[in-house]
Order: C-alpha cells, then sequence, then structure tokens
C-alpha cells in the first residue's frame, strides 16, 4: 500500500463511524449499538424513549447524520431492486408440490400393501407346506392317557412288589502281605 492509503485508511471512519486503527473496546460496542438503533428507527421499532435519543443524535452528531443518509439510501437500493421473474405461476408451483405429495402418499399405500400381502402370502404357503418341523409357532397339546381298567395304587409304607436282595457273597481267597506286596493266602 502506498503511504498516501494507508493514512487516508487509518483516519476515515467506517460505516461504523469506528477508525480501523482504532481499538475495538467500549467505543466501538457504543458505535455498534447506536448503529442498530438507528437500523430499528428506520425500521419503526423503537419505543418513544429511543425515538427521542435517535432525534437529538440526528439534530447533533453529524457521524450519525452520514450513517443515517447511507442507511436510507441502502433502504431505498433493496427496495427498488428487480426482482428476477419466476418462470411459472404460483398457481402452478402448488399444484406441483400437491401432486408430489400425493404421489408420495401413494408410494407409501404401494408398500404397506405389498408388504401386507407379502405376508399374507408366506403365511399361506408356510401353513400348507409346513410339516411338523414348521418354524410357525404352534400350540403345546397334551399327550392323550392310556385307558387302563386297572385302578392306580399308591404304596405309602411297603413296597408294592418285593425287591429281591443281592446275596453277600463269602471271600473265596484272601490276600496276604508279605512285606513289598500282597500275596493270596488261605
Amino acid at each position: 500500500m502506498t503511504p498516501d492509503i494507508e493514512s487516508r485508511n487509518n483516519s476515515e471512519p467506517n460505516f461504523l463511524g469506528n477508525s480501523p486503527a482504532g481499538n475495538m473496546g467500549a467505543i466501538d460496542t457504543q458505535k455498534r449499538d447506536r448503529f442498530e438503533l438507528l437500523s430499528a428507527f428506520l425500521d419503526g421499532e423503537v419505543s418513544a424513549q429511543e425515538r427521542r435519543q435517535v432525534e437529538e443524535w440526528l439534530a447533533g452528531d453529524p457521524q450519525v447524520q452520514c450513517l443515517y443518509a447511507r442507511l436510507l439510501k441502502l433502504r431505498k437500493g433493496v427496495r427498488t431492486m428487480p426482482v428476477p421473474a419466476s418462470e411459472q405461476p404460483v398457481e402452478a408451483t402448488v399444484n406441483q408440490v400437491f401432486s408430489r405429495m400425493s404421489r408420495s402418499r401413494q408410494k407409501q399405500m404401494l408398500m404397506w400393501g405389498g408388504t401386507a400381502l407379502a405376508a399374507v402370502f408366506i403365511g399361506a404357503v408356510s401353513g400348507l407346506f409346513g410339516g411338523s418341523d414348521s418354524f410357525s409357532p404352534q400350540l403345546a397339546q397334551s399327550p392323550t392317557p392310556a385307558v387302563t381298567s386297572e385302578p392306580l395304587m399308591l404304596a405309602l409304607n411297603e413296597a408294592v412288589v418285593e425287591i429281591p436282595k443281592a446275596p453277600i457273597a463269602a471271600p473265596q481267597n484272601t490276600l496276604k502281605y508279605t512285606g513289598s506286596y500282597y500275596q493270596p493266602g488261605k
């Protein structure tokens, strides 16, 4: 940068009224608050007390007057900005939105209906071809009791049938310890 431009950039205030070389302290915050209040004043969004404050600034402060003129020019430029013409009328756009919505509903209905039909088909096929090893749930059935002519008897203290006792065998040969091993003896 040339020295001429540097000196001009450091000395000229920007649209907020602060210089780029200045500190970003309480002064900058105050100037931002003024900018916001002035913008709200232009939009008609201030209280009576704020309106009086802005009118006092406009009457006595040339920086606020310059900022006010710039904001008015910006506002006028935004309002007079050309709006591109839409390619189709609003009614056509609305109709397209509603037709897409109805198509998505139809797709959902087809998907749910297809899923239900597939479930019914699988159920029918598994019912026809599923044998005892079918994967479908089955109810438990109790076995049919065998019909007997004898009544049921319970033995409480004695056995109904005599249980034979095993005979105790007498030893035929005994082993005798000889010091290092056992030897059959009589």
